[in-house]
């Protein structure tokens, strides 16, 4: 599904440059991305998430949405490492009631979806040696 009329923004544009919460969710995302170069169906991890696989047409390799409230929708956004660059994974939002919504309950949610994202990992990949973020959960 690609989007036409939503805004993806970033927490940094819900709460400022400051916010703890983006900073709690930067630790979170950098500690899992590494994990996520394992899954090989994105839409068996979407289904698993009660999301949908998105194309948002901003250089993905995959992005799942998921609407954690009406009318407040989250997307993780992830890139595999290449030679060039790292491997990436960041968090947007969009909906029409995102604004109604605290910095810190956005980030509970989200750290919840990426512990969530790692139990899939590790259900998929049995016989897989993965980050041992993987096994926390």
């Amino acid at each position: 599904m690609a989007l036409k009329d939503s805004k993806l923004i970033s927490l940094s544009e819900i709460e400022g440059a400051d916010s703890p919460h983006r900073k709690q969710i930067d630790r979170a995302l950098q500690a899992r991305k590494e994990a996520l170069k394992y899954v090989k169906d994105v839409s068996q991890l979407a289904e698993f998430m009660g999301g949908r696989v998105e194309k948002l047409g901003i250089g993905e390799d995959w992005a799942v949405s998921k609407e954690i409230f009406p009318g407040v929708r989250v997307y993780f956004v992830f890139n595999r490492a290449d030679a060039e660059l790292p491997g990436n994974l960041k968090v947007l939002f969009s909906g029409d009631r995102l604004r109604m919504m605290k910095g810190e309950d956005l980030a509970s949610f989200i750290i919840l979806y990426l512990i969530h994202m790692l139990r899939f990992v590790r259900d998929s990949n049995p016989d897989t040696k993965l980050p041992e973020v993987c096994y926390r959960v």
